[in-house]
């Protein structure tokens, strides 16, 4: 039988992960972080927060009773050195983590995290074998017409993303008839959405594209939309977003559809 940690941060995700676990029967342990809101479909048996310094400790006590296998699942807020507290078991990764914390971006974070995870015996799995309903294909999924311009606006979203993938700049860009309207940093996709909305031209078409990063890991922060970022750029006077296939996850995607095509709104895989 399968015994499955997730590593939780917050967010819808953990969730939809949890339920589907309970709904599978298969065994499973939570690990939330200390200013992170655990997930709702947990009880006190399988559930457990902690300091980030004692994560390597926690685990290998879990491996010894049988778990093998790591979800990766949230949003996590990035620990200010003080926080972190190590034990004996973290300390001698504090350098090499130091080192990675201050050089900045997401990649190289996640890289040394699923590293050293699996030097200490475990296999992370994909979100796409958990949750293969949350994730869209390629094309239009809403039927809802799309114009040259805005096929246009992808085409060069995409290619910016691109080449910001080489310096580990955020997934997002919003678009309106060739001109960039913003660039997700790490303020986060809806941010950004509500960030550029003075800019936006009214009646004029314009795009989010979001998109994995060139070479990122499947197995950790994959782009994610859920409803609320619709709305955001529903409101915002977004005509729709581009994003990758098969490998964006969809928070309650039969709402997000619903949403989608009751508002005229596009999605568009590539």
């Amino acid at each position: 039988m399968k015994k499955i940690i997730i590593l939780s941060g917050s967010g819808e995700l953990p969730n939809l992960i949890t339920e589907k676990l309970k709904k599978d029967k298969i065994d499973f342990f939570v690990i939330s972080f200390l200013n992170n809101k655990p997930p709702k479909f947990i009880g006190e048996h399988n559930h457990k927060t902690i300091n980030y310094g004692t994560v390597i400790t926690e685990l290998k006590k879990l491996r010894l009773n049988g778990y093998r296998q790591i979800i990766l699942a949230g949003s996590l807020k990035r620990p200010a050195l003080s926080e972190i507290k190590p034990d004996l078991n973290s300390i001698k990764l504090i350098p090499k983590f130091t080192k990675i914390l201050f050089s900045g971006g997401d990649n190289n974070l996640l890289k040394f995290v699923l590293s050293e995870l699996e030097n200490i015996g475990f296999k992370i799995l994909k979100l796409y074998n958990i949750l293969p309903d949350c994730f869209f294909g390629k094309g239009n999924q809403t039927g809802v017409k799309i114009s040259k311009n805005i096929f246009k606006d992808i085409d060069k979203g995409k290619k910016i993303l691109s080449v910001n993938s080489q310096f580990d700049i955020g997934q997002s860009i919003i678009l309106q008839n060739g001109t960039v309207i913003g660039i997700e940093a790490s303020q986060g996709t809806d941010n950004l959405i509500k960030n550029s909305s003075n800019f936006i031209r009214v009646k004029k078409e314009a795009v989010l594209v979001k998109l994995l990063k060139v070479k990122q890991d499947l197995r950790a922060d994959l782009p994610a939309i859920g409803l609320q970022t619709l709305k955001n750029c529903k409101k915002s006077g977004l005509s729709g977003i581009a994003y990758s296939a098969n490998r964006t996850i969809f928070i309650n995607k039969d709402d997000v559809i619903d949403f989608c095509r009751k508002n005229r709104m596009f999605l568009y895989g590539i």
